[in-house]
């Protein structure tokens, strides 16, 4: 009997656990953007956001030689840039189309997300590394406030993390409720050994 006690304690702090990383990670995710009207001169995602989002580097460089703004904000739900639809659909060609063309990467939403922010968050490691190498900020935040290194931690891609920590080597998690929940998000998904190379860093300062 008293195994069988353990054992119903032990699953109720499992479902705990998973549940707690369902509602962190949606607190860390940001906003979905509603879907794009298929016609090009849809006023909320203009054609530049469209080739952003399906990766049509070609047709980039032809509207932006055309006059359009790399860093417009679209007037959809979120306000994006063409950046951050990019980063959104992990089209590599069309972040550096963009970037190539004067897109800011550090040109964040009106709520304060970023391109890094929002790449960490998705756990894209070649747009993480090739932000990172065009100047983007390790320190900003991203939606209701998480920090770059704590959405890469969340994103269960330790490559991302290891990116944030070759730029910059003395990024740390605090002591707060979301440090502490990021580091339980991390243990379960077995990155263990990448929290335990930025506690350290924590502990020598």
């Amino acid at each position: 009997m008293r195994y069988r006690i353990l054992g119903f304690i032990a699953l109720g702090l499992f479902l705990l656990a998973a549940a707690g990383l369902w509602v962190v990670r949606q607190g860390m995710s940001p906003a979905a953007p509603e879907a794009p009207s298929a016609a090009a001169d849809d006023p909320g995602f203009p054609p530049l956001v469209m080739a952003a989002r399906s990766g049509e580097v070609e047709a980039i460089g032809e509207l932006i030689r055309a006059g359009a703004d790399p860093n417009l904000l679209d007037s959809g739900p979120n306000e994006w840039t063409p950046l951050l639809h990019a980063v959104h659909k992990n089209q590599i060609g069309s972040v550096r189309a963009l970037i190539a063309a004067g897109a800011d990467v550090n040109r964040p939403a009106p709520y304060g997300l970023t391109p890094l922010s929002l790449a960490a968050t998705q756990g894209e490691a070649e747009i993480v590394e090739e932000l990172l190498a065009e100047g983007a900020d390790t320190r900003s935040r991203g939606s209701h406030g998480w920090t770059v290194l704590q959405q890469a931690l969340g994103s269960g891609n330790p490559r991302v993390v290891e990116a944030l920590l070759r730029k910059d080597p003395d990024l740390r998690l605090g002591n707060g409720p979301r440090d502490w929940a990021v580091r339980a998000i991390a243990r379960l998904q077995g990155d263990s050994e990448i929290l335990a190379r930025v506690d350290r860093k924590e502990a020598r300062r």
